[in-house]
């Protein structure tokens, strides 16, 4: 009878799980494959090409390993009930906690998905681009409901950083100014107080190793001296609106320019924003602590265009507020995301020209600038493929900010991309003329149009 009975158990195990294993496949071949998970905010494995070479040394059977496992029918079903286990899994502290930085996770902090600043770069999948290299984010820790990375930068490289600011200094004496702008992250201000101190310690390095003729920006004392503002936001890696402000106002404080007053600037928001670190996570500590994104539309009359990755010689409509962002994506309000270049030319007239050289994280401080400069061109150095000095030259720019968050400032991919802007090729692109300001965007910026829109539907 045992024995019967345990066969009868093999018998329905072999039925119920080649049952399964029939179904499941069916679906896998007849679903559509690739494209975005919504749950994980990153892009799916597609199918993979195939080679000899490939074959040969396994990365193809890697590589449909991990296309399959990407491709799961309901993945992202399963996945997301993994992650309402895992947030109820054991006793929870209602105050801190710490997690490892899961890997190939993607943002969702702009307009749909895009390549951030120093966290998620190892996923992106981008065949122009090189891997990164160099210091990563590991480590997250939530504190009071608020989520942040934990540094991790030394004074090697707070002297790389220098050094590629440095050779930029040097090509442009005597036709342009060159600043340096570094910002500190939520952790400095927000943290119990051994994580403290140390990104203030990395850009004193950073700006001690500068040339004499760099103008090294002290953005951190001013939002120091504002910290207990809403300057950062809590689930996400990025500064606030307001963050930006205060490092625009030290910016003009350098600079010798009257910034704008919060009062001059029509406020506006974006509510229940979950950022970057909460999609990372899925830490319900901060979804209880949703955003606000706020901005302030600066009082001139301005025309933005952008360049897209398509064509990054020919300007179309864009947008200095993306007003149709919303939830997720709130954070793409500033430029409408991250292109390759954004130019807006502005009713003001006094022979003054910028470029601000930057990644995600100087999206809300470029929006300031038109109130100052006849032109400002905004360069993301991730996905521009020109020369930055021959487009400073044609267009006879004043002045040049790098800014950075302290992280990417600490991240040699980041580096090397920066530095390479000096060596691509010059662009066949006339100077790029000021149009007629609008007093408004003057197209509305097709999310279609995004970078974060690759062409390998990654990031």
């Amino acid at each position: 009878m045992k024995r019967s009975a345990k066969n009868k158990f093999a018998y329905i195990n072999t039925v119920v799980f080649t049952t399964l294993l029939t179904v499941f496949g069916i679906l896998f071949l007849f679903q559509k494959h690739g494209g975005v998970s919504e749950v994980e905010k990153r892009q799916l494995s597609p199918i993979p090409v195939f080679s000899w070479d490939s074959l040969f040394y396994g990365n193809y059977i890697d590589s449909i390993d991990l296309f399959v496992a990407d491709n799961f029918p309901y993945r992202d079903k399963l996945v997301d009930f993994s992650f309402k286990l895992k947030d109820a899994r054991g006793f929870k502290d209602k105050s801190i906690g710490f997690y490892t930085k899961p890997k190939k996770m993607l943002t969702g902090t702009s307009i749909p998905l895009k390549k951030s600043d120093s966290l998620n770069d190892s996923a992106i999948v981008d065949s122009d681009i090189p891997a990164e290299g160099g210091e990563e984010v590991d480590n997250l820790l939530i504190y009071n409901g608020r989520a942040m990375e934990i540094f991790g930068g030394n004074d090697r490289m707070a002297k790389a950083y220098a050094d590629v600011v440095n050779k930029y200094e040097v090509a442009l004496a005597g036709k342009a100014t060159v600043y340096a702008v570094v910002v500190p992250s939520s952790i400095e201000f927000n943290s119990p107080g051994n994580y403290r101190g140390k990104e203030k310690h990395n850009i004193q390095a950073m700006y001690s190793n500068m040339m004499p003729g760099v103008k090294c920006v002290d953005a951190y004392s001013l939002i120091a001296a504002h910290q207990n503002e809403y300057v950062y936001y809590k689930t996400d890696h990025h500064w606030t609106g307001l963050g930006a402000y205060y490092a625009y106002v030290a910016f003009c404080n350098t600079a010798g320019i009257t910034a704008l007053s919060l009062s001059q600037m029509e406020m506006k928001s974006k509510t229940n924003y979950l950022g970057s670190l909460y999609w990372d996570t899925r830490d319900s500590r901060l979804k209880d602590n949703a955003d606000t994104v706020f901005y302030w539309k600066i009082p001139n009359a301005f025309k933005p265009y952008m360049y897209t990755k398509k064509n990054q010689e020919k300007a179309v409509g864009g947008s200095l507020y993306a007003e149709h962002a919303s939830g997720a994506n709130s954070y793409g309000v500033f430029l409408g995301g991250d292109y390759p270049m954004v130019r807006i030319d502005s009713d003001v007239k006094n022979g003054r020209k910028v470029v601000i050289v930057k990644n995600s994280y100087g999206n809300p401080f470029s929006t300031y600038f038109p109130a100052h400069f006849e032109q400002t061109f905004v360069v993301d150095y991730r996905y521009y493929n020109y020369n930055l000095l021959d487009l400073i030259e044609k267009n006879g720019i004043t002045d040049v900010i790098f800014i950075n968050g302290v992280f990417s400032a600490n991240t040699s991919w980041h580096l090397h991309m920066m530095e390479k802007l000096m060596k691509n090729p010059k662009s066949n692109a006339p100077a790029q003329k000021e149009d007629v300001p609008s007093n408004k965007d003057s197209l509305k910026a097709k999310e279609s149009d995004s970078i974060k829109k690759p062409k390998k539907e990654k990031n």
